[in-house]
């Protein structure tokens, strides 16, 4: 009961402030005469497209301040466009409003008039349902990516970007474009965007766009700028193992995908007495007049990205044959530092004695003696007391067999010989085996 007796009361304090609005909605000085809608085919293609609103608006006070108000809704979207002025007693406004269709569907228009000095809606008139063809193109963005299918640093790499808003340049509303995904600060509207010099990585760009009537767009571009791969070549090595003078000479061999033309090629050549020589931008290097031994060479690609390759290998310089030119023997340095060569096969022994057969039974002889000579000390200390002792015994150095391959001694007297491919070994005494030679 006494809920209701509130809400009574309530109710009875809030009349006198609805009558008012009623009284000056029907009392306004403002007044519309001659309003309506009209639907145009603009583009006479036999499809309305176009809404527009007409009325004449006057007052019977000496001066009014009018604000009319043209409402547009297709259900997803109402727009609302204003028109405020002064009117003096004497004066008509006239109102001729032309609303373009965003969208296909049907559009309520309505018409509302307000007394901008005391805030209140004099005039709310309903102009009826429209069916309208769409006219102004909704803002639409696109992207569209100029460049290889497989992108790498530096290649060509484009982004062309379109952005239109046909609603929002006829109602002036125009928004702004942003974008994201992108490494480096870019316009608003600034095409083509060059990707080219972007770093590698795994791109996804995103443009939105939003105009004053809250209509948006928006886009996406995704791709990948790949690492670009270093230089891919072999050495192609002439002349292996060769005398120095002879035809020696090696050449870049680029890969396929390799210009030899965009990179930089840098040579590098150790020799025996480990001075340190460099080559530059050489496609083929000459080896024919380098001096007798192993020359350790490494050949260098860069390319404009700087990503490098090396290989290395070791070029074999044989001592210069006894009828050389003077050039040859000049270049190939003082002969008592030549390395020695195996004969290989070819060699043949020189016997002590007269024959052969007479050496070997002398050499075999003298060990039986040896032998003999040996068993008895031996025998003799296992006679005595046992003893700890160390016999240090010096390692006689032979020259080991080079299994036909050819071969070389170098200063400090190691023996070397190299394989068909171009490898070089070297003879472990104290192993007795050959090793691999790894730089």
């Amino acid at each position: 009961m006494q809920n209701r007796i509130i809400t009574l009361l309530i109710v009875s304090m809030m009349l006198p402030m609805l009558s008012t609005v009623v009284s000056a909605q029907d009392d306004s000085h403002i007044v519309v005469t001659g309003s309506g809608a009209l639907a145009i085919d603009e583009n006479y293609d036999g499809e309305l497209d176009l809404v527009r609103v007409i009325a004449s608006i006057g007052t019977s006070a000496p001066y009014a301040m009018v604000a009319v108000e043209v409402i547009a809704d297709n259900g997803d979207m109402a727009i609302s466009f204003w028109n405020n002025t002064t009117l003096q007693s004497e004066d008509t406004l006239l109102v001729n409003s032309t609303i373009k269709a965003w969208a296909d569907g049907e559009y309520q228009m309505t018409l509302r008039v307000w007394d901008k000095e005391s805030e209140l809606l004099v005039h709310d008139e309903d102009l009826g349902i429209h069916e309208l063809i769409a006219s102004l193109t909704p803002p639409q963005l696109s992207m569209d990516l100029e460049a290889a299918d497989y992108i790498y640093t530096g290649d060509t790499c484009f982004i062309h970007r379109v952005s239109t808003d046909l609603v929002g340049a006829h109602y002036d509303v125009m928004g702004t474009v942003s974008i994201q995904g992108v490494p480096w600060l870019v316009g608003e509207y600034e095409t083509p965007l060059d990707c080219s010099r972007w770093p590698a990585g795994d791109y996804t760009i995103t443009e939105n766009y939003r105009n004053g009537l809250g209509m948006t767009a928006s886009n996406t571009l995704s791709f990948t700028i790949n690492v670009h791969p270093p230089p891919s070549f072999m050495v192609n090595h002439t002349g292996r193992a060769t005398e120095s003078g002879t035809p020696c000479e090696m050449e870049i061999i680029p890969g396929e995908d390799t210009l030899i033309e965009e990179v930089s090629i840098r040579w590098e050549v150790v020799d025996r007495a480990q001075d340190v020589d460099t080559y530059d931008d050489f496609v083929i290097l000459d080896c024919t007049m380098w001096s007798p031994g192993v020359h350790k060479v490494r050949a260098t690609l860069t390319s404009p990205q700087g990503r490098e390759t090396t290989h290395a290998l070791n070029v074999i310089r044989l001592p210069p044959a006894p009828d050389a030119s003077l050039d040859v023997l000049n270049a190939s340095g003082n002969s008592d530092s030549w390395p020695t060569i195996s004969q290989g096969d070819e060699y043949a022994p020189t016997p002590l004695l007269l024959s052969l057969s007479a050496t070997i039974a002398l050499v075999g002889s003298g060990g039986f003696i040896f032998a003999l000579l040996l068993g008895i000390i031996v025998g003799k200390r296992m006679n005595r007391q046992p003893e700890i002792q160390e016999d240090m015994w010096d390692v006689v150095q032979e020259a080991p067999d080079s299994e036909g391959l050819p071969t070389f001694v170098d200063e400090s007297g190691v023996h070397w010989r190299q394989q068909p491919d171009g490898s070089v070994d070297w003879w472990d005494a104290a192993e007795r085996r050959w090793e691999t030679f790894q730089q």
